[in-house]
Protein backbone atom coordinates (compact mmCIF):
# COMPACT_ATOMS: atom_id res chain seq x y z
CA UNK A 1 0.00 0.00 0.00
CA UNK A 2 1.59 3.42 -0.66
CA UNK A 3 0.63 6.36 1.34
CA UNK A 4 1.66 9.57 0.61
CA UNK A 5 1.99 12.41 3.50
CA UNK A 6 1.72 16.13 2.93
CA UNK A 7 2.59 17.58 6.60
CA UNK A 8 0.59 20.40 7.78
CA UNK A 9 1.47 23.89 7.43
CA UNK A 10 0.66 26.75 10.69
CA UNK A 11 -2.65 25.48 11.72
CA UNK A 12 -3.21 22.80 9.03
CA UNK A 13 -3.82 18.96 9.29
CA UNK A 14 -1.54 16.87 7.80
CA UNK A 15 -2.68 15.06 4.71
CA UNK A 16 -2.92 11.58 3.52
CA UNK A 17 -3.00 10.43 0.02
CA UNK A 18 -3.93 6.73 -0.69
CA UNK A 19 -3.27 5.62 -4.06
CA UNK A 20 -4.56 2.34 -5.28
CA UNK A 21 -7.52 1.24 -6.98
CA UNK A 22 -9.68 3.38 -4.79
CA UNK A 23 -7.42 6.67 -4.44
CA UNK A 24 -8.10 8.32 -1.26
CA UNK A 25 -7.44 11.77 0.81
CA UNK A 26 -7.91 11.83 4.54
CA UNK A 27 -8.36 15.30 5.68
CA UNK A 28 -7.81 18.75 3.51
CA UNK A 29 -6.46 21.12 5.85
CA UNK A 30 -8.15 24.71 6.74
CA UNK A 31 -8.21 25.60 2.65
CA UNK A 32 -5.54 27.97 3.03
CA UNK A 33 -2.93 26.20 0.73
CA UNK A 34 -5.20 24.23 -1.20
CA UNK A 35 -3.82 25.32 -4.44
CA UNK A 36 -0.05 24.45 -3.84
CA UNK A 37 -2.35 21.06 -2.09
CA UNK A 38 -3.44 20.26 -5.29
CA UNK A 39 -0.25 20.89 -6.94
CA UNK A 40 1.67 18.34 -4.95
CA UNK A 41 -1.47 15.91 -5.15
CA UNK A 42 -1.52 16.35 -8.89
CA UNK A 43 2.21 14.67 -9.03
CA UNK A 44 0.85 11.41 -7.20
CA UNK A 45 -2.33 10.45 -8.53
CA UNK A 46 -4.55 12.38 -11.07
CA UNK A 47 -7.33 14.57 -9.54
CA UNK A 48 -10.44 12.98 -11.42
CA UNK A 49 -8.90 9.30 -10.24
CA UNK A 50 -9.77 10.25 -6.90
CA UNK A 51 -13.02 8.51 -5.27
CA UNK A 52 -12.89 9.43 -1.71
CA UNK A 53 -12.10 12.15 1.05
CA UNK A 54 -11.91 11.19 4.36
CA UNK A 55 -12.87 13.43 7.11
CA UNK A 56 -11.07 12.56 10.90
CA UNK A 57 -13.19 15.09 12.33
CA UNK A 58 -15.29 18.13 11.90
CA UNK A 59 -12.49 20.79 13.08
CA UNK A 60 -11.85 23.76 10.37
CA UNK A 61 -7.96 22.26 10.27
CA UNK A 62 -8.71 19.33 8.75
CA UNK A 63 -12.28 20.09 6.50
CA UNK A 64 -11.71 23.90 5.26
CA UNK A 65 -10.59 22.78 1.68
CA UNK A 66 -12.97 20.08 1.05
CA UNK A 67 -14.94 22.06 -1.57
CA UNK A 68 -12.33 22.93 -3.39
CA UNK A 69 -10.86 19.46 -3.39
CA UNK A 70 -13.83 17.94 -4.80
CA UNK A 71 -14.00 21.01 -7.48
CA UNK A 72 -10.67 19.54 -8.38
CA UNK A 73 -11.53 15.96 -8.69
CA UNK A 74 -14.32 17.36 -10.92
CA UNK A 75 -16.85 15.98 -8.19
CA UNK A 76 -15.51 12.87 -8.44
CA UNK A 77 -14.69 12.60 -5.02
CA UNK A 78 -17.29 11.69 -2.37
CA UNK A 79 -17.18 12.87 1.10
CA UNK A 80 -16.78 10.93 4.21
CA UNK A 81 -17.46 11.81 7.77
CA UNK A 82 -19.06 11.01 11.20
CA UNK A 83 -22.39 9.88 11.33
CA UNK A 84 -23.37 12.86 13.70
CA UNK A 85 -21.41 15.60 12.74
CA UNK A 86 -23.20 15.75 9.23
CA UNK A 87 -25.70 18.29 10.01
CA UNK A 88 -22.85 20.84 11.24
CA UNK A 89 -20.27 20.14 8.32
CA UNK A 90 -23.55 20.77 6.07
CA UNK A 91 -24.35 24.36 8.24
CA UNK A 92 -20.89 25.53 7.91
CA UNK A 93 -20.14 27.21 11.42
CA UNK A 94 -17.03 27.27 13.27
CA UNK A 95 -15.79 30.33 15.39
CA UNK A 96 -12.74 28.21 15.10
CA UNK A 97 -12.57 29.32 11.08
CA UNK A 98 -13.45 32.58 12.41
CA UNK A 99 -10.63 32.98 14.58
CA UNK A 100 -8.05 32.26 12.14
CA UNK A 101 -9.56 34.53 9.53
CA UNK A 102 -11.24 31.49 7.44
CA UNK A 103 -14.70 30.78 6.62
CA UNK A 104 -15.73 27.50 8.03
CA UNK A 105 -17.37 25.82 3.97
CA UNK A 106 -20.51 24.24 3.69
CA UNK A 107 -19.97 20.66 3.55
CA UNK A 108 -22.11 18.21 1.91
CA UNK A 109 -21.50 14.43 3.36
CA UNK A 110 -21.94 11.64 0.68
CA UNK A 111 -21.91 9.07 3.20
CA UNK A 112 -22.22 9.54 6.80
CA UNK A 113 -19.98 6.77 9.22
CA UNK A 114 -20.58 4.26 11.65
CA UNK A 115 -18.07 2.27 14.08
CA UNK A 116 -17.12 -0.68 12.48
CA UNK A 117 -17.96 0.10 8.65
CA UNK A 118 -15.47 -1.41 6.07
CA UNK A 119 -13.81 1.03 3.54
CA UNK A 120 -11.05 0.17 1.11
CA UNK A 121 -8.35 2.54 0.82
CA UNK A 122 -6.02 2.76 -2.18
CA UNK A 123 -5.63 -1.52 -2.38
CA UNK A 124 -6.22 -2.49 1.67
CA UNK A 125 -9.64 -2.84 3.38
CA UNK A 126 -10.26 0.00 6.61
CA UNK A 127 -12.41 -0.16 9.16
CA UNK A 128 -13.37 2.69 10.85
CA UNK A 129 -12.93 3.31 14.59
CA UNK A 130 -15.26 5.78 16.08
CA UNK A 131 -13.18 7.52 19.09
CA UNK A 132 -14.71 10.16 20.53
CA UNK A 133 -12.86 12.12 22.72
CA UNK A 134 -11.29 15.20 21.27
CA UNK A 135 -14.25 15.68 18.95
CA UNK A 136 -17.82 14.34 18.99
CA UNK A 137 -17.38 13.38 15.27
CA UNK A 138 -13.48 11.92 15.87
CA UNK A 139 -13.03 8.80 13.62
CA UNK A 140 -10.06 6.45 13.13
CA UNK A 141 -8.87 4.41 10.09
CA UNK A 142 -7.21 1.08 10.91
CA UNK A 143 -5.98 -1.97 8.56
CA UNK A 144 -5.22 -5.24 10.47
CA UNK A 145 -4.04 -6.90 7.69
CA UNK A 146 -1.12 -4.27 6.89
CA UNK A 147 -1.17 -3.07 10.62
CA UNK A 148 -2.05 0.98 9.71
CA UNK A 149 -3.13 3.59 11.81
CA UNK A 150 -4.96 6.92 10.65
CA UNK A 151 -5.28 8.48 13.92
CA UNK A 152 -6.40 11.65 13.38
CA UNK A 153 -6.86 13.68 16.50
CA UNK A 154 -7.18 11.56 19.04
CA UNK A 155 -3.54 10.26 18.99
CA UNK A 156 0.36 11.81 17.94
CA UNK A 157 3.33 10.41 17.71
CA UNK A 158 5.70 10.31 20.74
CA UNK A 159 2.77 9.85 23.16
CA UNK A 160 0.46 12.80 22.25
CA UNK A 161 -3.56 13.04 22.37
CA UNK A 162 -5.74 15.39 21.39
CA UNK A 163 -7.13 17.87 23.45
CA UNK A 164 -10.45 17.51 25.60
CA UNK A 165 -11.08 21.23 25.91
CA UNK A 166 -12.90 21.69 22.71
CA UNK A 167 -16.45 22.13 22.46
CA UNK A 168 -17.59 18.39 21.74
CA UNK A 169 -14.66 17.41 23.67
CA UNK A 170 -14.60 15.01 26.99
CA UNK A 171 -11.84 13.73 28.58
CA UNK A 172 -13.00 10.40 30.30
CA UNK A 173 -14.25 9.67 26.01
CA UNK A 174 -10.36 10.32 25.02
CA UNK A 175 -9.08 8.16 27.35
CA UNK A 176 -12.25 5.29 26.34
CA UNK A 177 -10.73 5.70 22.76
CA UNK A 178 -7.27 5.67 23.56
CA UNK A 179 -7.33 2.40 25.71
CA UNK A 180 -9.27 0.75 22.67
CA UNK A 181 -6.27 1.95 20.18
CA UNK A 182 -3.65 0.23 22.34
CA UNK A 183 -5.14 -2.50 21.97
CA UNK A 184 -4.40 -2.43 18.18
CA UNK A 185 -1.24 -3.95 16.20
CA UNK A 186 0.13 -0.65 14.93
CA UNK A 187 3.40 -0.57 12.93
CA UNK A 188 2.39 2.34 10.70
CA UNK A 189 1.14 5.68 12.72
CA UNK A 190 -0.46 8.40 10.38
CA UNK A 191 -1.59 11.10 12.64
CA UNK A 192 -3.38 14.22 12.23
CA UNK A 193 -0.83 16.55 13.27
CA UNK A 194 3.09 16.31 13.46
CA UNK A 195 5.89 13.45 12.41
CA UNK A 196 4.58 10.28 11.42
CA UNK A 197 5.91 6.95 12.55
CA UNK A 198 6.56 3.46 10.28
CA UNK A 199 8.04 1.25 12.30
CA UNK A 200 7.18 1.22 16.16
CA UNK A 201 3.10 3.12 16.05
CA UNK A 202 2.25 0.88 19.13
CA UNK A 203 4.80 2.10 21.11
CA UNK A 204 3.68 5.19 20.53
CA UNK A 205 0.06 4.45 21.18
CA UNK A 206 0.90 2.91 24.43
CA UNK A 207 2.93 5.81 25.76
CA UNK A 208 0.11 7.91 24.87
CA UNK A 209 -2.50 5.86 26.82
CA UNK A 210 0.59 6.33 29.98
CA UNK A 211 0.12 9.99 29.38
CA UNK A 212 -3.44 10.63 29.39
CA UNK A 213 -3.90 7.82 32.04
CA UNK A 214 -1.38 9.73 34.31
CA UNK A 215 -3.87 12.68 34.13
CA UNK A 216 -7.08 10.78 35.75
Amino acid sequence: MDIFTILGRDYDSNMYVVVGEVPTIIDTGTGFYTKTIIKTIQKIVKLHQIQQILLTHEHYDHVGGVQELVRATQGAARVFAHKDVVSKLKAGKSTFAEMLGGVMPKIDVDVPLIDGKQLVLGDQPFEVLTTPGHSIGSLCFYSKKCDVLFSGDTIFSHGGFGRYDFPGGDFNSLVQSIERLAKLNVKNLYPGHGSIVETNGADHVSEALINIQALM
